[in-house]
């Protein structure tokens, strides 16, 4: 395991100071070889990392470190390679570490939510070690092609097969304002064009926070619902509130009644759910065109 790099990309990314520690305290008590192993492996398979369940859960069990701080730490040592690949791939070195700070945010969520250190959300990761998705202020961006039906919007027509890019909001902790939102697809727009792209950007995203019944819930001056007024509405869904955990953390478990009041937002939720609010996600195309949004 190279703990040099491990530093490395907890320094750059922020990492809490306890999070490094138990980082290298879990790093000693497992097998390098092993790790190493895995890691090898996940690139050789073509990014699976179901592939690399079986060594994860292994050594795990053998060196009695939770499962989750061993996924944390499988992450990050392979972020190793991934750096090459993402210079390789016109990519600086800034941008790499940016994405990658999304390790971070995962990091803090298992704590909040599994009490230790690490992640449980590995299956999001596939897509940052295939350079798939760049961090660019306070968004992140994956590269698609688009599979819904055809949508224009402000004259800009979106077909199947299209690249765009799908939108992800990272519980990074920035100011997620409008002038936030904005710089950030500024950075997006000049991202695509130093790439040959050209006309206006064309985002996509499919979230709960663009589900409209939220709007009632969190008010018109909310930034949430400012996120959604940046798109042209493409569709709803409803379901059970999947993401009851983003907003109350491990207390989403159990009842109603039993929810936190800490936050506004806590406290709006509650309300809401308790008066047998729905809930659901929504999904929408955002076109900026280097100045300004475009709105259908």
């Amino acid at each position: 395991m190279n703990m040099e790099f491990l530093d490395l990309l907890m320094e750059k990314t922020g990492f809490p100071q306890e999070a490094r520690a138990a980082y290298r305290e879990a790093a000693a008590k497992l097998d390098s070889a092993k790790m190493e192993e895995a890691i090898r492996h996940y690139y050789e398979v073509g990014f699976r990392l179901e592939e690399a369940l079986p060594l994860v859960e292994e050594m795990a069990q053998a060196s009695g470190v939770s499962v989750y701080t061993v996924w944390g730490l499988f992450l990050a040592l392979a972020a190793e390679r991934a750096r090459e690949d993402y210079i390789k791939a016109g990519i600086s070195e800034d941008v790499f570490f940016a994405t990658f700070s999304d390790l971070r945010y995962k990091t803090i969520e298992c704590k909040h939510v599994k009490g230790v250190w690490g992640t449980f959300v590995a299956f999001w990761y596939n897509i940052f070690y295939q350079v798939k998705i760049v961090k660019l202020g306070r968004l992140e961006y994956e590269f698609i092609q688009y599979k819904g039906e055809e949508q224009t919007v402000a004259g800009v027509t979106v077909k199947p097969g299209d690249r765009v890019l799908n939108i992800h909001i990272p519980s990074s902790g920035e100011p997620f304002d409008e002038a936030a939102r904005l710089a950030s697809y500024q950075m997006a727009y000049e991202f695509e064009k130093a790439r040959g792209h050209e006309g206006p950007l064309v985002c996509v995203c499919h979230s709960w926070l663009l589900y409209p019944g939220y709007r009632e819930v969190l008010g018109e001056k909310s930034n949430i619902v400012g996120f959604m007024n940046d798109f042209t509405l493409t569709g709803t869904e409803e379901s059970g509130f999947e993401d009851a955990w983003r907003v109350f953390g491990p207390a989403a478990e159990g009842p109603v009644e039993a929810l936190p009041e800490e936050t506004s937002m806590q406290r709006k939720f509650k309300k809401y759910m308790q008066a047998g609010g729905r809930h659901g996600c929504g999904r929408g195309v955002l076109v900026y065109d280097g100045e300004k949004l475009l709105k259908g």
